[in-house]
């Protein structure tokens, strides 16, 4: 028995385990719905307008659906046949859907094994990384958003890998060719986390906090090496965000119709083939058509009013107050209708939170009597990702959904395994019995992540609040 303990504690078998047990949550069901679920009738419409180059407009930048666009085109899934992308629910005409499912469900593992590395890396200790990644794994509500086609998945992977980098980096005490790797790889995904969702800023100012941090305590770098750090990620930061909407805009050059096109400028709008006022007006460069078009996206976010029966305020989300309905069919035949819910794994996110309040008062304390122990300052940096996710929310008046909270969620889920690695680790039999428990709810709630079929007693059953329906 204890070789086979040993055995399970070594390295690759755990990473082995987090591979087999996140590819099979992520990629079963694949293709089912085989209709349109929630925002995919934006998401996997829009990947069709590379094909066809025609501009769209969306208040989010472009990258994960440049990314699904191209990575369909070479491997021969480019055509979406006759699908109508109107409404939720409508059938898909061609496997065209099923590729782009796969391409968020890969990403998907792989946000589970960068949450494994950077938790390794942040606490020095492979269990909290462990620990933290199968919590990711059997959250029903991530799992929803690795598997169809939204952006979500993209936004957090990218993120959590910029940050994997970052704390690479801060271990180098000099800028060389060495070091400049890490720089770069910083740079490059938490570019991409933001060319997802500016959301994903919350993640660059958690990795230039990061190295901040780490310019004040060691005592071999001084402030300077921070400001030089900063502002080479910075500036790689801005080449590949113009860089990609230059290719953006360059790939789009005919027109989308006045529902797209009609956000811009009589100027910009004179750039695209078929428009209106092209050939009318000497259009702006490149450059400006760039900076033009992310401040009416900014314009065009800010200024959403419209209320939606599953928007929810940020304070409700750590609760998980009110989850979202993606989709649904009714079988006539069984008596029984398929449902799918963005709906978390509940006793991940109530005992999250509960870690997250007790961390809180831990670092408080620790400030007040000055006794800062080696786990205060990766606590620090994952608190403040948590909390600074959610600041913005405080100010904003538009709509916002459960899934803003995700970013938060993934720093949440370190903090958690922290607390329970710290508290448990010599208590294996108690941390075996807290994840066969968190399984079990996994499963228990998964018909409504997969779209299963349940009665309205099994559904309902599911529903603990009426505010979750």
């Amino acid at each position: 028995m204890k070789k086979v303990l040993a055995f399970l504690q070594q390295e690759w078998v755990l990473i082995l385990i987090l591979l087999v047990v996140a590819s099979v949550t992520r990629f079963l069901y694949l293709g089912h719905p085989n209709q349109t679920v929630f925002d995919e009738v934006y998401f996997a419409r829009w990947v069709t307008n590379y094909y066809r180059g025609e501009f769209y407009f969306d208040i989010h930048p472009p990258l994960a659906k440049m990314m699904l666009a191209a990575l369909a085109k070479i491997f021969g899934y480019a055509d979406a046949g006759n699908t109508d992308f109107s409404k939720i629910g409508n059938a898909y005409q061609t496997d065209f859907y099923k590729f782009l499912r796969g391409v968020e469900s890969f990403f998907g593992v792989i946000l589970i094994l960068a949450v494994y590395a950077l938790g390794k890396k942040m606490f020095k200790n492979k269990w909290p990384g462990f620990f933290a990644a199968l919590l990711v794994t059997f959250d029903n509500a991530i799992l929803v958003q690795s598997r169809f086609i939204f952006t979500d998945v993209f936004l957090l992977a990218f993120g959590v890998i910029g940050l994997y980098f970052v704390y690479r980096l801060k271990e180098h005490k000099k800028i060389n060719s060495e070091s400049f790797v890490d720089l770069f790889f910083a740079a490059l995904f938490l570019a991409g986390s933001i060319l997802i969702k500016w959301t994903g800023l919350i993640f660059v100012g958690v990795g230039f906090f990061v190295l901040l941090l780490d310019s004040l305590r060691d005592e071999k770098k001084k402030f300077i090496f921070f400001l030089k750090e900063a502002v080479i990620m910075g500036a790689i930061i801005v080449l590949v965000y113009f860089g990609v909407f230059a290719a953006h805009l360059l790939s789009l050059p005919y027109t989308g119709g006045p529902n797209a096109d009609g956000f811009l400028s009589a100027r910009s709008q004179s750039a695209l083939l078929g428009n209106q006022y092209y050939g009318k007006y000497q259009p702006p460069n490149l450059i400006k058509r760039i900076v033009e078009l992310n401040s009416v996206m900014y314009k065009a976010n800010a200024s959403i009013n419209q209320p939606h029966p599953y928007a929810s305020k940020w304070y409700s989300w750590p609760i998980m107050a009110r989850p979202i309905f993606d989709w649904q069919q009714v079988l006539e035949g069984e008596q029984k209708t398929a449902r799918i819910y963005l709906l978390g794994n509940p006793l991940i996110w109530w005992l999250g939170l509960f870690c997250v309040v007790f961390v809180c008062f831990a670092l408080i304390d620790e400030l007040h009597f000055k006794k800062k122990t080696v786990y205060f300052e990766p606590l620090l940096v994952l608190m403040l990702g948590y909390i600074g996710n959610l600041l913005p929310y405080t100010l904003i008046a538009r709509p916002a959904f459960l899934y803003h909270y995700f970013p938060s969620f993934i720093f949440m889920a370190l903090i958690t395994s922290f607390v329970l690695w710290f508290f448990l680790k010599d208590k294996p039999v108690a941390l075996i019995l807290i994840f066969l428990i968190i399984i079990q709810a996994f499963i228990y709630f998964a018909p409504l992540s997969y779209g299963l079929p349940l009665t309205d007693a099994q559904f309902e059953a599911r529903m603990w609040f009426n505010n979750w329906k």
